[in-house]
C-alpha cells in the first residue's frame, strides 16, 4: 500500500490532528505529523518536463517526447508562481493521463513580484497557503511538491536559508492542518550546495522534508561556471547521495540532462545508458524527471540520433517503469462525423516490466456508450471505433499489471 494511503488512513481513524490552525498549538501539533513518500517499491518513477517548440502547447510537447521515447512518463514537471490557482491545466491534464504531477511552487507572483520567505513563515500568507492545500487536497491524486525550488540560487532575493527552512515548515505544516494526505514534499538544491555544506542551512528537517532533490548535469563546457569536463550522471549525482543517505530520505532528481560531446560522437547517448546503471546502483533514487528543453543549455533528447537510442534503451528498461502505466493512444482527437478512430494501446506496461509488458487485464471505454473492450495479457495494438454523432467524448483506457496494480489513461475526443 502507497505510504500516503496509510497517512489517510491514520487521519480517519483520528489518529492525528489536523483542521483550522489558529493558535501555536495548533501548529505545533502539525508540526509533529508524519511524513508522506508515495515511494516506489522499487525502481525509479520516469519523467519528463518537455520545453515547447514552435506553436505546440506543453501537453503536445510532452506528447512528442513521449513519442520519441517510446513510452508514457510516469511524472511530468510542472512550473507554477505563488498565485497562480491549483489546480492548473497542466496537474489536471496529468491526472487524467495517469501520469503523478511533480509540482513547482515558487515564491513569485503572476505579476513578477517576489514573495518573501519571512512573510510565509510569519504566517503572512497562509490564506493562499490554505488554497493550495484544499485545491491540492481536493484532486484525491498523490503528487509531489517542491516548494522553491534551487533556493540556494536564488541569493537573498526572498531572503535567508533559514527562512526558507521556516517559510518550509509553514507551508507543511499549514497542509497538514487542512488534513492533506496526497502530497509529498521535496527539498531540491543544486548538487554543489550538499557538497559544500551549505544544504544544511536551508534544511526544514526531516519531519517536513519527505524527499531529497537535486538538480544534476553534466555540463561540459556550456556553462563557464559550472565546470568545462564531462560528467557523468554518477558523478553528479554522488553529493547529494551522501547527504540524503545521512538524513534518511529518498533522493529525486527533479531536473537532469547532459548536453552532447562535439568532439566525441555518441557520447550523450551512452550517458543515458551509464546513468540506468547508476540508477540500479542507487536504489534510494526513485524519481527522475528529464530537462528536455533549452535552459542554461540545450538538454534536448532528440539532439543527436545517438542521443534518441540512449534515453530510448534507459526508458523502456523494466527499472524505470516502477509503477503501472496505461497509454492510450488516438490516431486523432479531433474531426467531423461520422469520426473514425484507431486507437494503440501497444505501449502499456507494468510494474517492473520492459516498455508494452507486464499487463494481465485491459479494458477500453469509448465514452459513447457503446461496449467496453476488454482483454487478458497485453492489450491488442490497435482497436477501431466510429463515432457517429457530435460531441465530446472521453476514452479511457485502464490496465492492470501483474501485480494488480491499475492506471487509466483518459483521452478527450471531439467529433464536430
Amino acid at each position: 500500500m502507497p505510504s500516503w494511503l496509510g497517512c489517510g488512513l491514520a487521519f480517519a481513524l483520528g489518529l492525528t490532528g489536523c483542521g483550522p490552525a489558529e493558535s501555536p498549538e495548533d501548529f505545533r501539533l502539525a508540526e509533529a505529523e508524519a511524513a508522506v513518500t508515495f515511494e516506489p517499491a522499487s525502481g525509479v518513477l520516469f519523467g519528463a518536463f518537455a520545453g515547447k517548440r514552435g506553436t505546440e502547447d506543453h501537453a503536445a510537447a510532452l506528447d512528442a517526447l513521449e513519442q520519441v521515447a517510446e513510452r508514457k512518463m510516469d511524472v511530468h514537471r510542472i512550473y507554477a508562481v505563488w498565485d497562480e490557482a491549483q489546480p492548473n491545466k497542466f496537474l489536471l491534464a496529468d491526472l487524467e493521463r495517469g501520469r503523478i504531477p511533480l509540482l513547482s511552487i515558487t515564491a513569485k507572483r503572476q505579476d513578477g513580484s517576489g514573495v518573501s520567505w519571512a512573510s510565509i513563515a510569519s504566517g503572512a500568507q497562509d490564506a493562499q497557503l490554505k488554497a493550495h492545500a484544499l485545491a491540492l487536497k481536493g484532486t484525491g491524486k498523490p503528487l509531489f511538491l517542491i516548494f522553491n525550488h534551487e533556493p540556494d540560487m536564488a541569493g537573498t532575493a526572498h531572503g535567508s536559508p533559514a527562512e526558507f527552512a521556516t517559510a518550509f515548515r509553514r507551508l507543511v505544516t499549514v497542509f497538514r492542518q487542512q488534513c492533506v494526505t496526497n502530497v509529498s514534499y521535496s527539498m531540491t538544491l543544486v548538487p554543489y550546495s550538499f557538497q559544500s555544506g551549505a544544504a544544511d542551512a536551508f534544511w526544514p528537517g526531516s519531519t517536513y522534508v519527505d524527499w531529497v532533490g537535486a538538480d544534476a548535469y553534466n555540463w561540459n563546457g556550456c556553462n563557464p561556471t559550472a565546470g568545462d569536463t564531462w560528467r557523468s550522471l554518477e558523478e553528479a549525482v554522488a553529493p547529494v547521495l551522501a547527504w540524503a543517505h545521512v538524513k534518511g530520505k529518498p533522493v529525486m532528481l527533479p531536473e537532469w540532462g547532459s548536453v552532447e560531446d562535439a568532439s566525441t560522437a555518441g557520447r550523450k547517448g551512452q550517458w543515458f545508458r551509464d546513468a540506468l546503471d547508476t540508477f540500479k546502483r542507487h536504489p534510494e533514487i526513485k524519481v527522475a524527471s528529464y530537462f528536455h528543453t533549452t535552459g542554461t543549455c540545450p538538454w534536448w533528447v532528440d539532439s543527436s540520433a545517438s542521443s534518441v537510442d540512449g534515453f530510448h534503451a534507459l526508458g523502456a528498461s523494466g527499472y524505470t517503469h516502477a509503477t503501472a502505466a496505461a497509454w492510450l493512444q488516438p490516431s486523432t482527437t479531433t474531426g467531423t462525423a461520422p469520426l473514425t478512430v484507431t486507437f494503440d494501446l501497444s505501449g502499456s506496461t507494468g510494474f517492473q516490466s520492459t516498455t508494452g509488458t507486464g499487463n494481465d487485464a485491459w479494458g477500453l471505454d469509448f465514452g459513447d456508450g457503446s461496449a467496453q473492450v476488454t482483454g487478458r495479457g497485453r492489450p491488442t495494438a490497435l482497436q477501431t471505433h466510429r463515432y457517429t454523432a457530435k460531441g465530446t467524448y472521453r476514452a479511457s483506457l485502464t490496465v492492470t499489471d501483474w501485480k494488480g496494480v491499475k492506471n487509466t489513461d483518459t483521452r478527450v475526443l471531439t467529433v464536430k
